[in-house]
């Protein structure tokens, strides 16, 4: 049975949940129904599985035997889990040692006050596009204490890496695993504020994006390889989209986010090759509210109140 696409960028959030039943905040329920078109722009299934994502296609009729069991989805989620990036990029740096890479100092902390130098950022260990990212320039007052001793006592722990204030472009590899092979789909370039939410992403073609990203070739094809070589025997089938960052002096950031799950970078790379790349607007009301669109060859999504 072919699943019906469903755009459900709460996932993340439904991940930290570990709910069936789970209610995303009023303004994340209100983009995903405006912008529920553009689930249309893909085959099938759901941007992000998680428990909740299963009782909604439960909701819709699909027969339980159709969708991921219970202990997939716990694997899953523990894929989803930035505390598995950290321990991915660690491997990197022992597997892969490169002086073009920035080293691994990321870290998961259960102590709302790491012995870190300034600045750095703290991340949830779920959460997408910056929601949960606090960045730390000095001490922290006693409100972004309380947040960050929640997210440590409902998640059970909270990354913190050094805050790359040289970042001069944010990129992405985007990959489709099978759970025995995985294939390279191409680059994606994207923006980003210092927090990580989500600014937009180009929409152009694959020699474009990387006269953007302008990085040796030897390095792209080795970073490129590894990623295939790690991913294929995951237990896992569908996108994955890894997050990276070059910074001014040239060094690059490897694994600044693993998704295991759809992404705009995917989405941008699925917009060129459909011919999508003039201005228009892909869902929503431009006018008020949330709404997805190209301009100037940007994808993006913006809201209006």
């Amino acid at each position: 049975m072919i699943l019906p696409p469903l755009f459900n960028p709460s996932n993340d959030m439904a991940l930290a949940a570990n709910l069936r039943q789970y209610t995303p905040p009023r303004h994340i329920q209100q983009m995903e129904s405006q912008l529920a078109s553009l689930a249309l722009l893909w085959d099938e299934g759901p941007w992000g599985w998680s428990l909740a994502t299963k009782q909604r296609y439960l909701h819709m009729g699909i027969p339980e035997s159709q969708l991921p069991s219970d202990a997939w989805l716990a694997r899953h989620r523990r894929l989803s889990s930035r505390q598995f990036a950290v321990e991915y990029y660690k491997k990197m740096e022992e597997d892969m040692p490169d002086e073009r890479l920035l080293p691994c100092q990321a870290r998961v902390a259960t102590q709302p006050l790491p012995c870190f130098p300034y600045p750095f950022i703290l991340k949830s260990l779920w959460s997408s596009s910056g929601r949960g990212n606090v960045v730390a320039r000095g001490e922290m007052d006693v409100p972004t204490l309380r947040r960050v001793r929640k997210v440590i006592q409902e998640q059970g722990g909270i990354v913190v890496e050094p805050f790359y204030a040289d970042k001069a472009l944010d990129f992405a590899m985007e990959f489709w695993a099978d759970g025995s092979a995985t294939r390279f789909l191409g680059y994606s370039v994207f923006s980003a504020d210092e927090t990580g939410h989500y600014g937009g992403n180009y929409v152009e073609g694959q020699d474009e994006l990387l006269q953007r990203i302008s990085l040796p070739d030897d390095l792209l094809k080795k970073l490129t390889e590894y990623h295939c070589h790690q991913f294929s025997p995951l237990p896992y089938r569908g996108p994955v989209g890894i997050d990276m960052m070059r910074l001014t002096d040239g060094r690059i950031h490897p694994c600044v986010e693993i998704n295991f799950r759809r992404t705009m970078g995917l989405l941008a790379l699925d917009l060129y090759e459909k011919g999508m790349t003039s201005d228009q607007l892909l869902a929503g009301d431009a006018h008020h509210g949330f709404s997805a669109q190209v301009t100037e060859g940007r994808l993006s999504i913006t809201f209006r109140p």
